[in-house]
Formats: C-alpha cells, structure tokens, sequence
C-alpha cells in the first residue's frame, strides 16, 4: 500500500539579502560576494560578527537562567554538609554527558556525589518512584536531574516525602503542570529573562557547572559539545560558541575516556569535526544505553583508569555494531509493513508496532523511516501489556502538541516538537493511530509532506573556486539551524559522467560557460539514474571540499537534480510573449530611413556571412531554432568565428541576437538584419523604431512561417497531449515540476504548464502548487467538456491567429 517512489523535493530559494550589509561584509570579513550575500540575508550585523567570531567571552552569564543562584546555594549547603548528592541522569548522548559535566564538577567542589542512569529497556524515559526508593537507601540528601525531570510531579513529590531535596535541571518542552522542586531550571519556562532558549540538556548543566566553578567549566566543553551535537539542538548563539570551541578542545582533549573512544573509533590523526561527533562518537556513547545500560558511557567519561576506560571503548564499539544490525533489521520489517499496511495517501502519520522490536533502537529507526518518507512516524516496541514508542517529526508538525491531543490513549508521553516518547497500552493502539492522523489533518497538507529542500544562493556568473569553498568553512560547525548552505547551479551541460562504487555513487563532470564542475551523487537511488552526457541539468548541492594526494579541488555535493528541456529559456520566454505580452501603449513610429528589402532572397546564409566580413557594425535578429542552428553550422562551416551569440548585449562587432530580451543593443549597430519572422507585429515594430539611423536588412521569406509553426507546436498543447497527462494523472503519479522534464511523461514543461490551466478551468483536475511542484489530482465530471472552450487555449488559438496573419501580410506587403 506504500508508495516508495524516489525522493521529490520542494525547491526554496531563500535569497533575499541585504546589499548594502552584503557590501559591508565584504570590506570587513573579505568575503565573496555569493558568501556575504547568504549571511546578509538571514542576520543583522552584530549577528555576522557573533556567527563568524564565536567567542567564550560572548556566553551569558548563567545568573540570567532562572533558579541558578538557588540551586548553587542549595549545593553548596549539602556539600557543607557532607550530604550525598545524586544526579539523575537519561541515557541518551544528551544525559550521559550531562551527567558526566555535573559529575566532575561536583568533584572538583568535593562533594560526595553519585549518579543514577535509569535502563531504557526495564524503567524507560525519565524520573520514575522505583528509582527514588533506590536512591533514598543509598542516604542521598539532594537529587539534581539532567536533561529530565519537567514532567515528573508525583516522582518529585515521593522524594520530598522522603526528605530529599530536588533540583530539576532539564530543557524539554514545559507541560501544564510542573513539579514543585526546590529548584527548577529550564530555558523554556515562562516569562524567562534567558537571551537563549535553545539550549541541549548538556548545556544547562553546563551553566550550573559555570555559576559553580566559574571559568574551570570550560574545560569540560569537550564533554558538552558532544552532547549539544547528538541532542540536534540549533548551533546557534550560545550553543553554536559551545560546539566551536569544544571541538578544538575534544582535539585536544585530556580525558582519558574521550582519548580511549577516539582511538576505538579509528579517529587519531584526524581533525575531529560536527561529523565525526555526530555520526562516529556519539552513537558509540548511545549503543550502550540503547542496548543495556548507559552506566558504561557515563564511567568512561568520569573514569581516571586508563585500561577501564579502554575496555569500556572497545564495549562501546561492539554494542554500536550490534545497534547497527538490530537497526537494519528493523528498518526493512518497518519499510516492509508500510508496503503491507499503510496507505500512505490517508495516513499522514506513520504509526507502527511489533512485538520483536528492540525499544532502545526504535527511535533512529523512526528518524529513519521520517527521513525517507518525510511525515512523523511513531514506532511502538511491544511487552506484555503495553508499549514504549518513539517518534520523530517534520518541519510543521509539532508531535508534542500532537501527543497532548491524544493523551487520554496514553499512559505516558514527553518530548518536544521533533522528538517524543510515549508508553502506551496495547488496546489502545488502534485508537491512538486514529487519533493521532486526526490531528495530522487538521495541521498538515499534503504539500507538508513533500520534503523542502532550502536554496541559500543562486550561482550566476561566478566561478565557485577553492577559495570560496574555503570559505565556507567559516559556516561551521554545521548542524540544526546552520546547515551546510545549499546552492543552485541552473543549466548546466553534462559532458562525462562515471559510475563509481559499482553503482552506488556516480560523479558527473559538466559545464557552463567556461565554468567546469566536478558533481557527486551519493544516493543514486533518488536522482542521477537518466542522466546522460549532453543534458542540461539544474542541479542543488552543498559546495565542498576534496582532498586527494595533498590537492585540494572543488565538490558538488547534489542533494537534488532536475533535467532540463534544451533551450527551455527560450520557449518559456516564448509562451510568455504569445500568451501574456502587453504592447506598450506609446505610439511606435513605423517610419524608417533606410531597409534594404531582400525578403526571398535565395542564399540569405551568404547574405549574412558578406555583411560579417563587411567594415562596420553588423547584428543578426533571430527568432526561431531552427534558423539559429542553420545559421551557426553554416558560419562554422565556413570557418568564421568572429561573433557574438546572445540575447541581451553582445560582445564583439558581429552579434547573432537570439530571440532578444531587450532592444537596446541595436543602438551600437549600423546594419540591423531581421532574419526571420518576429512572432509579434508589435515586437517587429519595434525593432523598426530601435533603429533609427541604421541600415535594416529584410531577408526573410514566407516558408520561414513553417518553422515558427513548428515553435508553437512546441509550447502548445494538442489533444493527444492532454490526454497522455490526463492518463499519467489516473496512473497515481501526482507531482510534476515546474520547469523541468519528468522521466515517465517527456512532455515539454511548458506545453504540460498550458494542459494544466486549461483541466484546472475546466474542473478536470485539482491544482496545488507550491515553489517548484505542482500536486495534482483528478476530479470526477460528470458531462462531456471541451477543453478548447477554455480561456487559456482561446488565448493560445488568438495568438496563434494573430501571427498567421501578420507573417502573411509582413512577406507580401510592399515596401
């Protein structure tokens, strides 16, 4: 019932910058243009400095973050008293590093600490009454969660009862009702002063850790960045600082844990970036709480035993190559049951459940299959009685906001906007899937859930060259909110292309201008399959670097490409004039000096070529392609090379102007050669009135009128067009792209653009249409229509007429 077409992407282009901050980073940061422009459009001044420069001296002072101050009185006062003090912790990268910050920090202060890190498989997500009751055996006077604890009332409550005081330190969406700890923190709360919200469980603990040891806290960044990369909170402001200067400290760093993970994972000798941490280090520290227990991860954080924390490594390695094979095997069963059981078309939420499913790995499965097929999914392990689920969310789609609408099926839930977790009953598992695509309905098209691809920049006329890529570099580190900037490339032309891997990836070199770029696909499976050399393709990918035997070269790396119609400019500026063109309302003086009336002549190629070689100034005005061609194979036939192909200024004495946006080169000609019929009476008229004082040569003939036919045939529709649409439409494919080819249908862009207007008048098919798709579905119509009774194809057969006419009357009329 799945439909697992390949990937189709909304293409947004951000471009909006501000020219005079543009000019002014520029002067200050020396940057390109094209990388001044994508900061100027999306920050103010002070912003670009903060971006480019983060620096420790910028973090807030963590007396601005409610509770504090009371929370490091509160400490001091049991370390004063030699009380124990226990952290409660989660066991994901977030708590496990959060833990270890206020761990070592409370040792370097001498308190009597210890730690508490409940195991996903038996107590799940959170604060639970079980775990207190251990705790207080262990005579612990002061419990401060990390990265848990906003929705714990009634755990919070049993621990005051118990005469335990409780700091809740967390950063996850704030729920009704919240518990009345001694101390709560947390940036999202309410009428909060905090500059930063955004913070990653980690760093709040990182801000506790300040106010409690001041400046010796940003020894421990090497910790926090690790867990504010693997929690995908945005490298903005304060976390962005965190993250850059915490990785040139995790190169550096003196943890011996850290130093043992490293090497376990082929890392030394290498500059460790966001990558390395995101995709290498951190699933190693959430294998462990994912499988078993995340004790391991917090011990080789803390642990001063160098072969310990070498054999938690080497465990953290084989528990990640465990996750990885019990994650494959989930992915297919999952991907396997969308096929089987979900219709895709009315459910826009993905819920689904097994029994055999490990719960410590449903949550990168759900990332996964949210990925793939870009809407929320929920992914239910099943036990004896009930479920413990994880879920992932699209831009769009808050899944807290969703599992608060159907809490009465739950018996837990938490989370934020993109990530939750629930517990729910077995019984309920129908309801819940019911409820929640109720919601789904209400918040999201099914325009949401076409994936968005962002476009920073439009490349025009630059070369992108290593120094721009390098930087780039000055963007990182890349992550949530700052990802790598995406650009488009428009009409590029394919000259190689390879299949490297056995076909896994495939790298196309192609060109425009005399601009060459060396592309790499590295999902073939979504795009690049119909390529081949001689297409014209627009293509969007992130601009990088690749480095081989100590030669650093530019890369595309293509997120997405779409093959485009050959001369597609040409047509769609064609279609326009012939649809929408507006003549100007001034009167056009008709009168000209001096034309030079050869229309019909035998060999007009040769007339062409003798005026070229002529002393003087001479342009060609072509219409058609067709003519275009004939015309460039005969001059390179003949040798000559000395001109000019454009459609706007030319550059040498000889100009070949191409179906012409503007009129205003002709003023730098003398000699001024209509060469084909003009498609507008009007558009010819004013070729005559630009050129006043020249010399104006007609050398077209009435069989040119076949090959502007045969240009209109190109862009307009005909029955036989409609009816392959219509018929593509009922086969369920739904999604065209503007201005580009589609595979299956090979119809012109253009010409499938008109077929839509006029089904859309007529009520044959609804249209959505949104940045670069369109999204169409057939209606049911009851009686007989005649599609050519729409107002858009008597457009196309008035301006069709009207050129008929004039091109008769323009080859017989005497001059």
């Amino acid at each position: 019932m799945g439909d697992l077409m390949a990937k189709i992407y909304r293409w947004i282009l951000k471009e909006n910058p501000n020219l005079q901050l543009t000019q002014e980073i520029q002067r200050e940061y020396g940057l390109h243009k094209i990388i001044a422009d994508i900061l100027s459009s999306k920050l103010n001044a002070q912003e670009v400095k903060n971006f480019l420069n983060p620096d420790l001296k910028d973090l807030y002072s963590p007396y601005l973050l409610r509770g504090i101050k009371e929370a490091k009185e509160l400490i001091q006062q049991h370390i004063a008293l030699k009380d124990l003090i226990t952290i409660y912790g989660d066991y994901d990268v977030d708590g496990i590093t959060a833990t270890s910050v206020l761990y070592l920090t409370l040792k370097k202060l001498g308190a009597k600490v210890d730690y508490y890190i409940p195991e996903r498989l038996v107590e799940g997500y959170g604060i639970n009454e079980e775990a207190i009751d251990k705790i207080a055996q262990r005579g612990t006077k002061l419990i401060i969660s990390v990265d848990c604890g906003i929705t714990s009332v009634k755990e919070v409550e049993k621990a005051q009862f118990l005469g335990i005081d409780v700091i809740i330190t967390d950063h996850h969406s704030i729920p009704k009702e919240i518990p009345q700890a001694d101390v709560v923190i947390n940036p999202h709360l309410p009428d909060i002063e905090y500059p930063f919200c955004d913070l990653a469980g980690v760093g709040v603990a990182f801000k506790l850790s300040q106010a409690l040891i001041g400046e010796e806290a940003y020894e421990l960044l090497d910790i926090v960045s690790i867990g504010t990369i693997a929690d995908i909170v945005p490298l903005l402001g304060e976390n962005r600082i965190i993250v850059k200067e915490g990785l040139k400290r995790l190169n550096e760093t003196r943890n011996i844990g850290l130093k043992a993970l490293i090497k376990a994972s082929g890392l030394q000798n290498i500059e460790i970036d966001e990558y390395h941490v995101g995709f290498i280090l951190a699933p190693r520290l959430n294998a462990a709480g994912r499988l078993r227990s995340a004790e391991a991860a917090v011990r080789l954080l803390i642990s001063q035993d160098e072969k310990e924390v070498e054999e938690i490594a080497e465990y953290l390695n084989q528990e990640n190559l465990k996750r990885q094979q019990i994650e494959n095997q989930i992915l297919q069963e999952a991907i396997k049951k969308i096929k089987e059981t979900v219709d895709l078309n009315k459910e826009k939420v993905i819920v689904l459940w097994d029994k055999n499913w490990h719960p410590g790995v449903i949550g990168i499965v759900a990332s996964r299959i949210t990925e793939r097929f870009h809407r929320p999914s929920i992914l239910i392990s099943l036990g004896e009685g009930e479920g413990k689920g994880s879920g992932r969310s699209i831009e769009g789609f808050n899944l807290y906001k969703a599992l608060e609408y159907c809490k009465d099926y739950l018996i837990k839930y938490g989370g934020h906007e993109m990530a939750a977790g629930i517990n729910i009953e077995k019984n309920n598992l129908e309801i819940f899937k019911t409820k929640i695509n109720e919601y789904a309905d209400t918040v999201l098209s099914d325009l949401d859930l076409i994936p968005s691809l962002r476009i920073d920049a439009k490349v025009k006329n630059e070369k992108i060259d290593i120094e721009i890529a390098k930087q780039l570099q000055r963007f990182k580190p890349f992550g949530s909110n700052n990802p790598r900037p995406n650009f488009l490339f428009e009409g590029l032309t394919v000259t190689k292309v390879f299949d490297l891997n056995g076909g896994k990836y495939k790298k196309i070199i192609a060109q425009k201008d005399k601009f060459g770029y060396e592309l790499m696909l590295f999902d073939v499976s979504d795009q690049g399959n119909d390529v081949k050399i001689g297409d014209i393709i627009d293509v969007v990918g992130s601009i990088e670097i690749n480095s081989w035997n100590g030669i650093e070269s530019v890369m595309i790396n293509v997120k997405d490409l779409r093959i485009k119609l050959p001369l597609f400019s040409y047509y769609k500026n064609l279609s326009k004039i012939m649809v929408e063109y507006q003549p100007e309302k001034k009167e056009i003086d008709k009168k000209v000096d001096y034309i030079i009336d050869q229309r019909g002549i035998n060999n007009k190629l040769e007339y062409v070529l003798k005026l070229f070689k002529r002393e003087g100034k001479t342009v060609v005005i072509v219409n058609t392609v067709v003519e275009l061609k004939s015309l460039l194979r005969y001059l390179r036939k003949e040798k000559f090379l000395d001109f000019s192909l454009c459609n706007g200024d030319c550059e040498k004495e000889n100009g070949i102007l191409f179906f012409p946006n503007s009129l205003k080169p002709l003023k730098y000609y003398d000699d001024i050669i209509i060469y084909d019929i003009p498609f507008k009476k009007e558009i010819f008229y004013r070729i005559l009135s630009h050129s006043q004082g020249k010399r104006i040569h007609l050398v077209f003939k009435e069989a040119d009128i076949y090959y502007n036919l045969k240009s209109f045939d190109e862009i307009f529709p005909q029955r036989k067009d409609f009816i392959k649409l219509y018929k593509f439409i009922e086969e369920g494919n739904n999604i065209l792209f503007k201005d580009h080819l589609h595979p299956q249908l090979n119809l012109n862009p253009i010409k499938f653009s008109f077929c839509i207007k006029a089904m859309k008048e007529i009520g044959l098919i609804n249209v959505k249409e949104r940045d670069n798709i369109f999204m169409l579905s057939k209606n049911s119509v009851s009686q007989k229509v005649n599609i050519e009774q729409t107002q858009i194809m008597q457009q196309i057969f008035s301006a069709k007429k009207e050129f008929i006419e004039f091109a008769k009357f323009i080859v017989s009329q005497k001059i």
